[in-house]
This record gives structure tokens, C-alpha cells and sequence, in this order.
């Protein structure tokens, strides 16, 4: 009985951990994306920075589902 008990607690702590980390997930993903289009940006000529090739906002709305 107290193994079945101590399996239990610990399927119980492994799913908690699971949900804190896909919680954070996507904030994660799109962190690590901006830091790829900065770096992008960075990599550009001078010349090529134009307000048409590169805006000065990134627009991200989320959608319900």
C-alpha cells in the first residue's frame, strides 16, 4: 500500500512540473524568436535599413480559442 501511495505522490509532482513548464512554453518561444529577428536585423547593412524593410513596432495580438 505505501508504494502504491509514494508512486502516486510522485505522478502527482512530475504532472505539477509539467504544467509550470508548459505554462511557460510559449513565452519562452516567442522570446527566443524575437531574439533571432534581432540578431536578423542586426546582421542587415546600414543601406538596407529602411522603415518599409524594417518597422519600428512588431505587432503580436493573441488569439482566444
Amino acid at each position: 500500500m505505501t508504494c502504491i501511495i509514494f508512486l502516486n505522490f510522485i505522478i502527482a509532482e512530475a504532472s505539477e512540473s509539467y504544467a509550470r513548464v508548459k505554462e511557460r512554453l510559449d513565452e519562452e518561444i516567442y522570446k527566443a524568436k524575437a531574439a533571432l529577428v534581432t540578431e536578423a536585423e542586426l546582421m542587415h547593412p546600414d543601406c538596407a535599413k529602411t522603415k518599409e524593410m524594417l518597422p519600428q513596432y512588431v505587432v503580436i495580438r493573441h488569439m482566444d480559442t
